[in-house]
């Protein structure tokens, strides 16, 4: 599920170190909420690049990716999907639907309480990520809507039950908010990047997966999704999946997506590598 799960509260956030830029936090998205599950057609024109034959494709993303929707826009662009899943519930979007606006009051109530240079703070950017819509939904909800094609929420719904009401409660409190100041800083760029080279790593050399880092709940996440997934592709349609990339890491315990969907031959991508795929590049 998308930034529904581990809020950015003080007594668990890390960060690596490094400088500060950037605006805290991103604008709210643009358009309604209908049509989001639209009809379908087929996609492409004759001059259309030629996507590849697979038909499920798995994106690991990295959540809170300020380049995210640019990358996946451009990515799906050149894949061409029939169908396009994402990593959220329909919980979660409805939820969210709900408290957005109250969010970014909390949020910006708390700010009021500290200098303006903390809008820039790392901890800070990715609170004001988790809040806003995920760029996964926004990427697939306007590419969507732009090829006339349909894109479905698959998450389980109980993950995100639990932790969304603790962002008003605590991940948005001023006293988490001015905690966060005391964590590590640095570029939100960056983080992004080092965890896109953590990913390319665990991709090449798959390690074992640490409990209690996936607890039974991610295990039957995982389950889930596989099953969803194998259901959409035996429908015949050519499926594009944004999730986050840990769920894609073939982990040598024999969990993950990689795994549970090796009949389907899935072709698996990460995110930071769009420019590179839809150019023909090497990667």
């Amino acid at each position: 599920m998308l930034q529904d799960h581990n809020p950015q509260i003080s007594k668990d956030f890390s960060a690596g170190e490094g400088g500060v830029k950037g605006p805290a936090f991103s604008s709210p998205h643009k358009g309604g909420w209908e049509g989001v599950w639209g009809r379908v057609r087929e996609p492409g024109t004759k001059n259309s690049p030629s996507p590849p034959p697979n038909s499920l494709i798995l994106i690991g993303t990295v959540h809170g990716d300020p380049k995210g929707y640019e990358r996946a826009w451009k990515l799906l662009e050149h894949l061409r999907p029939e169908l396009i899943t994402v990593e959220i519930s329909r919980f979660s979007l409805n939820y969210r639907r709900r408290q957005e606006k109250r969010w970014v009051r909390l949020f910006e109530q708390a700010l009021e309480e500290l200098p303006p240079s903390a809008r820039g703070h790392l901890a800070i950017q990715r609170v004001a990520a988790q809040v806003a819509l995920p760029f996964e939904v926004r990427v697939a909800r306007d590419w969507c809507r732009d090829h006339g094609i349909s894109w479905l929420p698959v998450d389980l719904s109980a993950p995100a039950r639990r932790h969304l009401p603790r962002y008003s409660q605590e991940v948005l409190s001023p006293a988490n908010i001015k905690t966060l100041l005391a964590t590590g800083d640095g570029f939100l760029e960056d983080f992004v990047a080092g965890e896109f080279h953590r990913a390319a790593l665990a991709f090449q050399r798959p390690p074992w997966r640490l409990y209690p880092q996936a607890p039974p709940e991610a295990l039957k996440r995982e389950r889930f999704l596989a099953r969803r997934l194998k259901q959409l592709v035996a429908a015949g349609r050519r499926v594009v999946h944004l999730g986050g990339w840990e769920h894609l890491v073939p982990w040598r315990d024999g969990t993950g997506l990689t795994h549970r969907l090796a009949d389907l031959h899935p072709l698996r991508l990460l995110l930071k590598d769009a420019a590179n795929i839809a150019s023909g590049g090497d990667g």
